[in-house]
Order: C-alpha cells, then sequence, then structure tokens
C-alpha cells in the first residue's frame, strides 16, 4: 500500500477519497458523492462506490465527440469496485468492476 496512506484516519482517508472522486467524477453525476457511498480497504486494495446516478447530458456529450450513434437518455451503476494489487503494482492490472449498469440509449438524431 501507498506509504501516504499508511498513518491516516480511517474517516480522513474515506474523505480524501470522496474528495477526488467528486473531483473526477462529479460533473457526470447527478447527486454529489456521499461517505455512506464509499467502501475502502486500502490495505486489500479495493474500493467501492454504490448508487451512482449518471448525468445524462454530460454523459452524452462524451458520447456525441466520439461520434457515437446512441443518445444517452439516463443511466446509473449500482457499484463500481476498484481492485489494487499493491504488491505487484505494474505488474499486475488493476481490476474494475461495474455491477448493476443501467443506461437508457435512443438513436441520435
Amino acid at each position: 500500500m501507498s506509504r501516504w496512506a499508511r498513518g491516516w484516519p480511517e474517516a480522513l482517508k474515506a474523505r480524501a477519497a470522496r474528495y477526488a472522486l467528486q473531483r473526477w467524477l462529479g460533473p457526470f453525476l447527478e447527486e454529489p458523492l456521499r461517505l455512506e457511498q464509499l467502501g475502502l480497504d486500502l490495505r486489500g486494495g479495493t474500493g467501492t462506490v454504490r448508487e451512482l446516478r449518471l448525468r445524462a447530458a454530460a454523459v452524452d456529450e462524451l458520447l456525441a465527440g466520439a461520434g457515437a450513434p446512441l443518445e444517452l437518455r439516463e443511466g446509473g451503476v449500482g457499484a463500481v469496485t476498484v481492485t489494487v494489487p499493491w504488491a505487484a503494482l505494474g505488474t499486475e492490472p488493476v481490476r474494475l468492476h461495474l455491477s448493476r449498469l443501467r443506461l437508457v440509449l435512443r438513436p441520435r438524431e
């Protein structure tokens, strides 16, 4: 595990993770992240964010920029889990698991 997080209390780690995730993902989410949505086990290398509602207009802007023939009307993710293999970082893959992905799409006009 990263040395920067070893001495931090769990509540501070959760708040730091929420801040970083909100900064990066916030424009694509309908609501700000709450601490209750986060599950962190930094020693074990896992982090989970639950019950995300996507901001359709922001995600659709990315799709349109990529030339996607479909338009996102609404969407959500039940949970996103990231697993980081700290002991083998760089040789083992970082894994991302999505569950209960829900997208409502229609053809772009």
